[in-house]
């Protein structure tokens, strides 16, 4: 009698025992998981700014506050670099097409010849959603500035270069995170180093609330 109830005990305490196991398992790991975003190193605050976007309407920072976003400098008439950036940002909004907490942002370096409706066709053409993917024009020396003084990106004007090729201005992307500050660069380009910049923006995106 005591080694059968002595069986029925062990069993008992196994089926109770490994739910609550795997609980606290996985409870520690869900605990751990914010402090996983710290690890993403942080750079400096990305600059304010306040532009108008392809639909005519104001769009600032501060409408970026509580979200993480992924930025780009781009201009229509590139017939290079600019193509492939928009390709990757259009990925990076297909796979966080329902997260409400990742926005993405490219600014033209070239307002002069880029204006609204150039910039709504363009935004239509890579599949651009309304209040996800914004394309910001500004004026340009106000532009070049931010860039160049605020996010650290160079921007250079290149008359040989021809057209479509008149500016020199980075492939990188730019991730900021909820605070506003710039978490890193990634070549938009070069698969692994978007590899890092995924992995980065989800560490980052578990200390934001759905």
């Amino acid at each position: 009698m005591n080694r059968v109830f002595l069986s029925r005990f062990l069993a008992l305490s196994i089926l109770l025992g490994l739910p609550l196991a795997f609980f606290f398992y996985y409870k520690q790991k869900i605990d751990d998981l914010p402090r996983q975003g710290s690890s993403v190193k942080t750079y400096w605050a990305a600059p304010h700014f306040t532009y108008a976007t392809q639909n005519g309407d104001s769009f600032s920072s501060d409408d970026l506050k509580g979200h993480v976003y992924v930025a780009d400098f781009i201009f229509t008439n590139c017939e290079g670099v600019c193509l492939n950036l928009s390709k990757t940002m259009s990925l990076i909004q297909l796979n966080f097409k329902d997260d409400r907490r990742v926005k993405l942002v490219s600014f033209t370096v070239d307002p002069d010849r880029d204006s609204i409706p150039v910039l709504r066709e363009y935004a239509d053409r890579y599949g651009a959603i309304d209040g996800k993917w914004y394309f910001l024009r500004g004026e340009k020396a106000e532009v070049w500035k931010m860039a160049q003084e605020g996010f650290k990106i160079p921007v250079v004007y290149t008359p040989e270069g021809g057209t479509g090729n008149e500016f020199t201005h980075t492939e990188k992307l730019v991730l900021v995170d909820g605070d506003g500050n710039i978490r890193g660069y990634y070549n938009g380009l070069d698969k692994e180093r978007m590899d890092s910049l995924y992995n980065n923006l989800a560490s980052i995106l578990v200390g934001i609330r759905q």
